[in-house]
């Protein structure tokens, strides 16, 4: 993953040691031939879906669009072009050099 700093969180931490542990758990059942229940794990995993807002006047879309516009404003400081027509990469590049500033 290109910017780990920005996409990793406590949850996200959380859910992939978990998926490690079911993994680990279904593999070893697998190695000595028992039979074992995963319900409790995908109970677990099914909670952690939650449906996007798609309807409403102010649903994910909505709140994301606005999002974007204004880090697009915050950050044409940084930057000698229109925020807009940079590549992903670049894009969150430039969020990272942000927080970093900002950190200071």
């Amino acid at each position: 993953m290109y910017f780990p700093d920005i996409f990793t969180n406590v949850l996200s931490t959380a859910f992939w040691s978990r998926i490690k542990q079911r993994t680990l758990k279904i593999l070893s059942a697998i190695l000595e031939d028992k039979d074992i229940d995963v319900e409790t794990e995908d109970r677990y995993f099914a909670g952690m879906i939650h449906p996007k807002r798609l309807t409403g006047k102010y649903n994910d879309e909505i709140r994301y669009d606005n999002s974007f516009e204004q880090n697009c404003v915050i950050l044409s400081k940084y930057t000698n072009q229109p925020v807009k027509t940079l590549t992903t990469k670049e894009y969150f590049t430039l969020i990272q050099y942000f927080n970093k500033e900002n950190k200071r």
